[in-house]
């Protein structure tokens, strides 16, 4: 009768343990990413003066998304420091509220700079 009520008891707990994590959405990282990627390529604009010296480059960039939902630059490779400042700052302004529920999340990007 003891192996029973064990197994039972086993039982039990791995059902309550499965319903009270199953409450919580799982968040799927590829399609936070594809949202980010999509508005960094609306709003990250090629700067005036990169336009005027001929300057291309690839940025290497690890974005974090804030609670507030707002988009930061955790680290921005780029041989420029003007660039890197820029892109740094843009980034920042960067954000929408439907990223809050992304909360945490950091995402690499490489981003390419180049004149057309």
């Amino acid at each position: 009768m003891k192996p029973r009520i064990a197994t039972f008891l086993i039982a039990l707990c791995m059902f309550l343990a499965g319903t009270a994590f199953a409450a919580n959405p799982v968040i799927q990282k590829s399609e936070a990413k594809k949202a980010v990627a999509s508005i960094l390529k609306q709003e990250l604009k090629y700067p005036k003066y990169a336009k005027d010296e001929n300057f291309e480059c690839f940025v290497l960039a690890r974005i974090v998304i804030t609670e507030d939902g707002l988009l930061k630059a955790e680290c921005v490779n780029c041989p420029c420091p003007r660039m890197k400042g820029h892109l740094k700052k843009a980034i920042a302004e960067i954000g929408a509220n439907e990223f809050k529920k992304y909360a945490g999340l950091e995402f690499n990007f490489k981003l390419k700079f180049k004149l057309i």
